[in-house]
């Protein structure tokens, strides 16, 4: 495939797989983002369906060979997943990582307050996002609460429909005619995205906030929760609902979350179908990538180190830092997150051909930061080449991702943050519009292009680690 524009190659990935078969792939994907919200839900269901096909824990593997599979759950916030390839560790990993986590509404530690005849949670959203979005949309609750005795229950409520669901509400424009004169980021701000939670009093007249206490009462009974549990607990609101087919002709899929789990679904599809690859191929899936991959479940850890060492002792029988090192400087990494995709509703927020196309095939990012490429990764030519080589040899729709104009667009991603091990690292993933939104928008066909393009990386990809001379 070459990256020119030409009236032939606008849909691409249709004119590559419209008349496959693309059921399987477009049904992993909509069920896996209907059923996992959360990182933590994530984590959760990718170690049980390892270990149902037969994955052991990494740190208590002995030995290692060709074709075993095993894994990491870091702490609930991350996993991590390798199969052996059948030249073990000597030429290096392939890497393709994910982030599990997207914009939502986190829930605050001491959240429930009642006013105007009201039961409100207070919140804090989480990732970048426009605020307005948010208000007056189906919101349902998950996360998990976490008691002292070590036992943590999980919480879902607003998904199925016959639950309650949640709702930020907004002002009405009766009351609001000075709306016109904001901004739209001053819209609605960070401290009125709260969400209403309950309005029904309790029955007993000398309580000051009797429909708070209701609601205190309800979470007792039913979670076995106290008011001073929602500081252990981490609890957030999310769009309510299942995956969607989106047009007319079912063409789009529409699903919270598609930032950046379109990515994990189909290279982890891709990562259980495909055969013994020749190098070995690691899967990764991490957490708070949305707000620069801080804490405890970001790729800024030390977790991929320590997976890398435990399979080095499994696999080769060494540990040190100096093995480690040489193995990152073998290997490359694709960063598996999505691109932003032309929208014809507002041309002027993108440059001429320099923007992806939704259906036109995975995009490449080379570079990602803003301005003058600040905060961002770039790859290096010689690994571009190598993965467009891949592609081209599995007929695979690929085309130049982009973030929009110099100094008024721009992103990151966690490729940095792979490529300061040593690893080349590139950008590459889907085109979807609405990015960040509660509901965002992929193309069918492009789903498909993503997982094969995954199996082509772990099958196929000839990197060289040094430049030629």
């Amino acid at each position: 495939m070459t990256d020119k524009k030409t009236k032939k190659d606008r849909t691409k990935s249709w004119t590559r797989y419209g008349k496959v078969d693309m059921t399987e792939s477009l049904r992993f994907l909509m069920d896996t983002v209907t059923a996992y919200k959360t990182e933590r839900e994530w984590v959760r269901w990718l170690q049980s369906d390892l270990e149902r096909k037969g994955s052991k824990e990494v740190r208590e593997t002995p030995s290692l060979k060709p074709g075993d599979t095993v894994h990491m759950n870091w702490k609930g916030r991350a996993l991590l997943a390798a199969k052996i390839g059948r030249k073990g560790l000597s030429s290096g990993v392939t890497v393709i990582a994910s982030h599990i986590d997207s914009p939502r509404v986190d829930v605050k530690s001491r959240p429930l307050y009642e006013e105007g005849n009201l039961a409100l949670l207070d919140c804090h959203y989480y990732g970048g996002l426009k605020k307005y979005q948010w208000t007056n949309v189906p919101l349902a609750l998950h996360g998990e609460i976490h008691r002292g005795n070590g036992t943590s229950e999980h919480i879902v409520i607003g998904e199925d429909a016959f639950e309650p669901i949640l709702m930020i509400p907004d002002l009405e424009p009766h009351v609001d005619r000075d709306m016109a004169k904001r901004k739209a980021s001053e819209t609605v701000v960070g401290e009125d995205l709260d969400a209403i939670v309950g309005h029904r009093p309790i029955e007993d007249d000398e309580m000051e906030n009797p429909i708070k206490e209701s609601i205190l009462s309800l979470l007792k009974d039913r979670f076995s929760m106290e008011e001073q549990d929602f500081l252990s607990a981490d609890l957030a609101l999310v769009p309510a609902g299942p995956a969607r087919f989106a047009g007319l002709d079912k063409s789009m899929v529409s699903a919270y979350g598609l930032d950046d789990r379109i990515c994990t679904s189909m290279s982890y599809k891709a990562f259980c179908d495909m055969e013994t690859p020749d190098k070995t191929a690691v899967f990764v899936a991490v957490d708070r990538e949305e707000i620069g991959s801080e804490s405890i479940g970001g790729i800024q850890g030390t977790f991929l180190d320590l997976f890398l060492l435990e399979l080095l002792r499994s696999a080769e029988n060494r540990s040190d830092i100096l093995s480690l090192r040489r193995l990152y400087s073998e290997s490359c990494a694709i960063s598996a997150d999505v691109t932003s995709g032309m929208n014809p509703l507002y041309k002027k927020n993108y440059v001429r051909d320099q923007q992806a196309l939704i259906g036109n095939g995975v995009g490449m990012v080379k570079f990602t930061g803003s301005g003058g490429k600040y905060d961002g990764n770039e790859a290096r030519g010689e690994f571009v080449a190598s993965v467009v080589a891949c592609l081209d040899r599995a007929e695979i729709p690929w085309q130049t991702g982009s973030f929009g104009t110099v100094d008024k667009a721009g992103g990151g991603t966690i490729a940095k943050y792979l490529a300061r091990t040593g690893m080349d690292t590139l950008d590459m993933g889907p085109t979807l519009l609405s990015m960040h939104a509660p509901m965002e928008i992929a193309s069918v066909a492009d789903v498909e292009t993503l997982y094969r393009s995954y199996i082509a990386l772990w099958s196929d990809l000839e990197h060289a680690s040094r430049p030629s001379t």
